[in-house]
């Protein structure tokens, strides 16, 4: 029996906004609508739109030899055990490849791989914000003139992100075009997947400054101590000496976002006053640590400390001002009272401790009495 099977098909935008951590995927209200706008991305949204499946119209097929079956009104998806919002977020949060929905410039949804790229805690933190936010000024321009490509023949584009802490990550990106009748809305997804782990030699150091870390220092310091005691007996022990420094007024810098800068030009200033063969390492706790080894007697090492003392005495200049730096030093010396690298370690962060108790720039070392 020849009879007619009528399929009403309709499509409805999704725009997405993570919800809290349920993950689940929810509509979200743009601000503002940039649809007026979209030429200045090159983009023929008439031919995108006709090339997507019709909106809000019925489509009448004729399949012979078949029963009339009469669809619900409502979307296929509504019909599924497993709500396709749900499957369709955790598909997002899932992967390991940079996933963010924009709507008229405005960032609608992040997946949890695109948060931790730009050093993102909460969602909730970027819902609504500019995407250029996190685009480097200098791919600004780029990224605006090939949008267009990107969204209608797949072209990549390679761009500098800037994460929340100021680093730079570059991803190649492609775009998607999403449906809209009323907003400018796309995908950007980055073509390779973000990588967990890094390499060895980056393992073992600071990725602001490139100082060693404070694994590897510890690494350096029990080596110093071997070296000293497996040496000739007939030569004598030469004194090793540890410091940990802390930055006390960070905060501070914190606030104004010198944060990193003030690190990277105090690890430039060590690294340029101090002896070669010492270690300037970046610490977990304490911002500094510092080993110097090969001290001949207790007077080179009041000389090598007064550095240090001189170093933080004179603060960071920026282009404006001379910063002051609060410090707080602690130092334990081997092979009295420390006789290991561990007690060396252990000893100055109980010298560096005591030495926070004390008034500004105090330096405190440990002593066995």
């Amino acid at each position: 029996m020849n009879q007619n099977i009528q399929i009403r098909a309709g499509a409805e935008r999704q725009t997405a906004e993570l919800d809290g951590e349920a993950g689940l995927l929810q509509a979200v209200k743009a601000d503002t609508a940039l649809l007026q706008e979209a030429g200045r991305y090159n983009i023929d949204l008439d031919s995108l739109e006709s090339a997507a499946a019709p909106q809000n119209t019925a489509r009448e097929e004729l399949i012979p030899e078949a029963a009339v079956v009469s669809l619900p009104e409502h979307q296929f998806w509504q019909d599924l055990d497993v709500p396709l919002e749900d499957m369709v977020s955790q598909v997002l949060e899932t992967s390991e490849r940079l996933a963010a929905i924009v709507t008229d410039d405005k960032i609608a949804y992040m997946n949890r791989a695109a948060l931790d790229m730009l050093e993102i805690k909460s969602f909730r933190e970027v819902i609504g914000e500019n995407f250029l936010t996190f685009v480097d000024k200098s791919d600004w321009t780029n990224l605006a003139e090939n949008i267009g490509g990107m969204i209608s023949d797949g072209t990549k584009l390679k761009i500098k992100l800037r994460t929340a802490n100021n680093k730079i990550h570059t991803a190649e990106l492609k775009a998607i075009y999403l449906p809209d009748s009323r907003h400018f809305s796309f995908i950007l997804l980055s073509s390779h997947e973000r990588r967990e782990q890094k390499p060895v030699f980056n393992a073992l150091y600071d990725d602001l400054t490139g100082l060693p870390n404070f694994y590897l220092f510890e690494d350096r310091v029990q080596m110093a101590v071997n070296n000293e005691n497996y040496k000739d007996v007939r030569l004598p022990k030469d004194l090793i000496a540890v410091a940990a420094v802390s930055i006390d007024n960070m905060e501070n810098f914190r606030k104004l976002h010198l944060e990193n800068f003030v690190i990277k030009k105090l690890a430039s200033n060590l690294l340029l006053s101090l002896k070669k063969n010492y270690t300037v390492a970046r610490g977990l706790k304490y911002q500094f640590w510092i080993l110097m080894p090969d001290l001949v007697n207790e007077h080179s090492l009041e000389v090598e400390l007064d550095k240090l003392r001189v170093i933080f005495k004179e603060g960071v200049t920026d282009n404006f001002t001379t910063h002051e730096v609060f410090t707080s030093i602690g130092v334990s010396v081997f092979p009295d009272p420390a006789r290991s690298g561990k007690k060396l370690i252990e000893q100055a962060i109980a010298s560096v401790k005591k030495a926070q108790e004390m008034p500004n720039n105090s330096l405190v070392m440990f002593s066995g009495k």
